[in-house]
């Protein structure tokens, strides 16, 4: 099991595995201490059933995180890498996202941001997805427009027409400066919302 960051491809599989494997070790560990102090004690009031319990604390964290993850899949290596290659110059890809928000998770398999376009491939709740985006971006007054499609061949025909980044002319320096602030802030809006 190899680390991944948020908007890797594989990063779902992996949050998957780790956080199920934390909380499997972290209940063991629990279970143990548990024991130990049943078996020395003879009884479940003793300070060691107090240490073990505080194990279950961080085990519930990583279990919700691992439901959390259980309904969505990471995006196959070959539509990841297509999509790859089609990037253009100065754009950002983000591969198995998830967005949460107080009453539900939204999955985006891929997700591409150009100079002022965001692009959004979903299997599943695509319209939801982009009415919970297009306000979060409303709200945070980012001017970029949204497009999520759960179509494949419409996803890569929006990639292909995309703008480069890099190659976005500016009148001057302060203009220049002020986009890259604005694209800064749009990613670390984007991030603030994965978990």
């Amino acid at each position: 099991m190899s680390f991944k960051r948020k908007g890797e491809q594989g990063y779902i599989g992996f949050m998957k595995s780790f956080n199920l494997l934390v909380s499997f070790v972290l209940f063991v560990i629990a279970a143990v201490i548990f024991i130990i102090g049943m078996s020395i004690y003879d009884t479940k009031g003793n300070i060691l059933t107090i240490v073990g319990a505080l194990f279950i604390i961080p085990m519930a964290r990583f279990l919700t995180v691992f439901f959390l993850f259980l309904p969505f899949k990471s995006v196959p290596k070959e539509t990841y890498d297509k999509a790859f290659s089609q990037m253009k110059q100065g754009n950002l890809l983000y591969a198995d996202v998830i967005f949460t928000s107080t009453e539900k998770a939204y999955g985006a398999s891929l997700l591409v941001v150009t100079s002022d376009k965001i692009f959004a491939y979903a299997t599943k709740n695509c319209n939801k997805l982009q009415e919970y985006l297009t306000d979060i971006l409303k709200r945070r007054a980012l001017a970029y427009k949204l497009t999520c499609t759960d179509d494949e061949g419409k996803f890569f025909n929006l990639l292909k027409g995309a703008d480069s980044y890099a190659e976005k002319t500016y009148a001057d320096n302060e203009e220049k400066e002020s986009a890259e602030k604005e694209r800064d802030r749009l990613r670390e809006v984007l991030e603030s919302f994965m978990p």
